[in-house]
């Protein structure tokens, strides 16, 4: 019985030990070079960002404040409102609403970290340019497939999140065995967002162990997971109860669906961004269902998400082959500049020929 209580006793990272990601001793140091060469560090993300973008760049953010950098965040387009308060208190720039402004950051920065965004064109077209033409060291956090080359690749695609590799970076910059509030919300809400609340990417114990770490930090998980998932606008609820009751197709012989929305009817609902964000994981809730679609028609493009219940339906090869994308084995996007009508038939065609099974 003492020896028990001698183990409930000890402090939660002692029991949890964090089974630390591999990373080149010479890349953590060369890194740490990078920081104390450069007083102006600048942080930036993909298109569209999502939980696990917001997260993973606001943790490296407030981690570089702490010691004293000008350190500065740029965020291709607007964030959605579930995720708005990890930027608080933080030095951003929307670049969709200030370009001049982010180019000016860019050219002038010293020290590019680019997080959760494996190559430059999934910045946009703009920035993509800006990015190309830039001289700066460059450095990658990243969980991504066929990452681009950058002067150091933190990069880790077995990893559940960005934010996930970001804590194991973090965790050997610096010092401190726990982090700072600030630092630890947005990286568990990375890591909630990406997983869809540990849904998926959750078999490794490793990560339960950065959990319980950010945990012993003192945040409060349940209000970040209220403001991060309960805050559905009535508008919202309404598009999701639309796209499932009337434009869900679901091909049973092949044990996959789809859900198609057009401009003019994400229009009829307020459209905002981040309100499709989790609707093609409905798909997969279907019984008999291991691969699914999302798409959504937008200015001047058409947006697909791909998801699959098993490893088997690579969606990452499926986006890149036939949609000019990628992402995860399990998930993935795509886009295409045909009409909505024969991007659905494009994709009704694929799923009726079991495409979406690519072989090497």
């Amino acid at each position: 019985m003492y020896l028990f209580l001698q183990y409930f006793l000890l402090p939660l990272h002692i029991i949890f030990k964090v089974k630390q990601m591999k990373f080149k001793t010479k890349d953590i140091l060369k890194f740490q070079d990078y920081i104390k060469e450069n007083e102006n560090i600048t942080i930036i993300t993909h298109y569209n960002p999502d939980g696990d973008a917001i997260g993973s760049t606001t943790a490296l953010l407030r981690y570089f404040r702490l010691i004293m950098k000008d350190v500065h965040i740029i965020i291709p387009n607007n964030v959605p409102h579930s995720i708005e308060f990890l930027l608080e208190n933080v030095d951003y720039t929307v670049a969709e609403l200030e370009f001049k402004k982010a180019k000016k950051r860019l050219q002038e920065t010293g020290l590019l970290v680019i997080a959760d965004m494996n190559e430059n064109h999934r910045a946009g077209d703009n920035l993509e340019k800006v990015l190309n033409e830039i001289n700066c060291k460059k450095v990658l956090i990243d969980h991504h497939v066929t990452p681009s080359q950058y002067d150091i690749n933190f990069s880790y695609p077995e990893a559940s999140s960005t934010c996930e590799v970001v804590w194991n970076v973090l965790y050997r910059l610096s010092k401190k065995k726990i982090f700072p509030q600030d630092i630890s919300t947005s990286l568990y809400a990375g890591i909630m967002t990406d997983t869809g609340s540990l849904s998926f990417s959750c078999n490794n114990p490793e990560l339960y162990g950065v959990i319980a770490n950010l945990l012993k930090s003192g945040i409060q998980a349940n209000k970040i997971n209220q403001k991060i998932f309960d805050t559905y606008s009535k508008d919202r609820l309404l598009l999701l109860g639309y796209a499932i009751s009337n434009k869900l197709r679901v091909f049973d012989k092949q044990r996959a669906a789809f859900i198609y929305l057009s401009l003019s009817e994400l229009n009829r609902y307020n459209y905002q961004p981040g309100d499709l964000e989790g609707v093609v994981n409905y798909c997969l809730k279907l019984e008999g269902v291991d691969f699914c679609a999302l798409i959504s028609e937008r200015d001047k493009k058409i947006r697909l998400s791909f998801r699959s219940k098993d490893e088997s339906i690579d969606v990452n090869k499926f986006a890149r082959k036939y949609w000019s994308g990628g992402g995860h084995v399990m998930a993935a996007g795509g886009k295409s500049y045909l009409s909505m009508d024969e991007v659905v038939k494009k994709i009704t065609y694929q799923i009726q020929h079991q495409q979406f099974v690519v072989k090497d």
